[in-house]
């Protein structure tokens, strides 16, 4: 017996679903005590130096985790995404239902948000004895998990854009074009 294959087509729910996908998993399954916020403000106070050693390498396994959960799924929607909204007809809306630009704005965010907090935690580590304390490993997979992070919110921007520049040609047009700034202005005063 044969089975036909249907053939994955580009929609707003699949952008919605990949974007929502990308944020759970970049979050940790659970959030050890070793990683909260008050341990890494803590630091210099942490006087054992087997418990730090161990809170460091939980913090290290952490980063390499959720880097590995969210590249292996940019590595398979990521390339589809962007080559089906290249080739999506011209005639049809990309987001008719005005879905897609809205969850890849907020995936975005979320993903700009847990740059700064990276950013925080290494600062935190690098202000209470940087790699010579903690071990260049930590320093590494924080680097490149905020890569990742970092390619993730050009990728997903060049999404949004591609869907909203997409579906704005489709938009009905109110006349000309403007050639300058000025005549923007101009023509949004005198509708």
């Amino acid at each position: 017996m044969v089975t036909q294959q249907r053939i994955a087509e580009f929609s707003s729910e699949t952008v919605r679903n990949v974007a929502g996908t990308l944020i759970w998993l970049a979050r940790p399954p659970k959030q050890s005590e070793v990683l909260s916020r008050n341990w890494l403000v803590h630091l210099p106070k942490n006087q054992d130096r087997d418990e730090l050693q161990g809170a460091i390498k939980v913090l290290t396994e952490s980063f390499r985790k959720r880097h590995d959960a969210v590249a292996a799924i940019c590595s398979t929607f990521q390339e589809r995404l962007q080559k089906a909204a290249k080739d999506f007809p011209s005639g049809r809306e990309m987001d008719p239902d005005d879905i897609a630009v809205p969850e890849l704005e907020k995936s975005e965010e979320y993903f700009r948000k847990e740059r700064e907090e990276l950013r925080d935690v290494r600062d935190a580590l690098q202000r209470t004895g940087g790699a010579e304390a903690y071990g260049i490993e930590v320093f590494a997979e924080l680097e490149r998990l905020d890569t990742l992070f970092k390619h993730l919110v050009t990728s997903l921007q060049e999404l949004r854009w591609a869907i909203m520049i997409h579906d704005g040609a489709l938009a009905p047009s109110t006349g000309g074009t403007c050639a300058s700034g000025s005549e923007f202005m101009v023509s949004m005063e005198n509708p």
